[in-house]
């Protein structure tokens, strides 16, 4: 009988320490989570300037589009379509968005996963900016995905400008599916990419191509690990946000993946020497991820 009681009391003795190791853990989590929070929004790093003079001019030199960029996050392919759409006055409302920083939330997406989102007074989420003219063939990404400290970002491949329509892998337990452009403008930091040296025809082939083979897919973390980084015949049974963009340009010769490595990653891709800066926002211009 004492036998037994000893036998019990040892038994919650080591679920206590268990419960204990438990708690301390998700302690850990929660605060490495909080340490990192304020990577959701970076102000920008450049006093602000006066933009009226430039923003007017008939023809900007290669120094009024550093000075944009660096004061509105909008890059020379962004103000050119600007520009083109008579629309380049919209940089001051730009300028003013990049300098003021966002109320945002974050909140669970997964189990293990959460998202940063700008909302309003009610909580709803709403827009920090605008997004200049896209086009088919762009690709957007965002450090605001991350699982507690860690940012892994997302990404996503912009399929039909003209409608606001983005392919993306959105989380575990998901297909691939059509999303709406807008939801971009709510993330509290974002870039906007374009393959450099890839016609404007070519890069709409890249996004139709992949409606066609990448959409309805099943989000698969491990792949380029558990399964092959890419399908010569395009027939992907898994893949997760970055893969998707990277495996629609890889169809086409274009290897997005800076690193190279056996996982692509959105950080990969937002350091790719062949993709160039359309739009920024909530990060710093100069290193967009570094």
């Amino acid at each position: 009988m004492a036998h037994e009681k000893r036998r019990i009391k040892k038994g919650w003795k080591v679920l206590g320490i268990v419960l204990l190791c438990l708690a301390l853990c998700a302690a850990a989590l929660l605060i490495w989570k909080q340490a990192y929070e304020y990577l959701a929004y970076l102000a920008p790093p450049d006093a602000r300037a006066d933009m009226e003079p430039v923003v007017d001019k008939a023809q900007w030199t290669q120094a009024d589009y550093e000075l944009i960029y660096r004061q509105t996050g909008v890059a020379e392919a962004g103000a050119d379509a600007l520009r083109a759409a008579g629309r380049q006055r919209e940089l001051l409302t730009l300028q003013e968005n990049f300098y003021t920083a966002p109320n945002y939330t974050c909140a669970p997406n997964s189990i293990i996963s959460f998202e940063e989102h700008v909302t309003d007074e009610d909580g709803k989420w709403t827009s920090a900016t605008s997004l200049v003219p896209l086009e088919d063939g762009d690709i957007l990404i965002t450090k605001s995905s991350h699982v507690y400290g860690w940012r892994n970002g997302h990404a996503a491949l912009v399929v039909d400008a003209e409608n606001g329509i983005t392919l993306e892998s959105v989380v575990l337990g998901t297909n691939s599916c059509t999303q709406n452009l807008n939801k971009w403008t709510t993330f509290p930091n974002f870039m906007v990419l374009r393959v450099k040296d890839m016609d404007k025809q070519t890069r709409a082939e890249v996004a139709a191509w992949a409606m066609e083979h990448l959409n309805g897919v099943a989000y698969d973390f491990s792949m380029g690990v558990l399964r092959p980084k890419e399908q010569e015949d395009g027939n992907y049974i898994g893949t997760q946000c970055s893969h998707l963009v990277w495996a629609a340009y890889k169809a086409f010769g274009y290897d997005l993946d800076a690193d190279g490595g056996m996982i692509v990653t959105p950080k990969d891709l937002a350091n790719s020497p062949l993709l160039e800066v359309v739009q920024v926002y909530g990060v710093d211009p100069s290193a967009i991820w570094p």
